[in-house]
């Protein structure tokens, strides 16, 4: 009997390495192109008016944000204050950007004199124009309690 030599089979690999490189890059892909909170975002429950307009464009490149929330904490540009240190960081973004505008974002909760108070500090620091931040509501629809 005559038996025919068996070829040799060349093993099958899975390159197991180009594939989790291609993993990395989409997660990399997914990472960067989602929508993330942005890190201290504060949610703001603003009084609503009907007449408010938003804000023009490029108004917000030289703008100084001041927040109050309902628990008393204050914020400048982000960072947590006292009213104590307020009037002098103002005084001193004033004096880096004169033209620098203020917006200021009170809860719809906050006590009115703590929003002079602010307004007072404001107006003896000089800015040129200080903005009440607001939710604008549709005319004509119902006012909350």
């Amino acid at each position: 009997m005559a038996f025919r030599e068996r070829k040799s089979r060349k093993d099958v690999t899975l390159n197991v390495i180009s594939l989790v490189d291609v993993l990395f890059l989409l997660l990399i892909f997914f990472m960067l192109t989602g929508t993330f909170k942005r890190a201290g975002e504060l949610e703001l429950r603003l009084p609503d008016s009907e007449t408010s307009a938003p804000a023009g464009e490029g108004s917000e490149a030289h703008q100084v944000e001041v927040i109050l929330t309902e628990e008393g904490t204050l914020l400048l540009d982000g960072v947590a204050i006292q009213f104590r240190e307020l009037k002098g960081r103002l005084t001193g973004l004033r004096s880096a950007s004169p033209q620098s505008q203020v917006m200021l974002k009170a809860e719809a909760g906050v006590d009115h004199g703590d929003v002079v108070r602010l307004l007072d500090i404001v107006r003896e620091v000089g800015f040129p124009g200080v903005g009440i931040g607001t939710r604008i509501r549709p005319p004509g629809s119902d006012r909350e309690p």
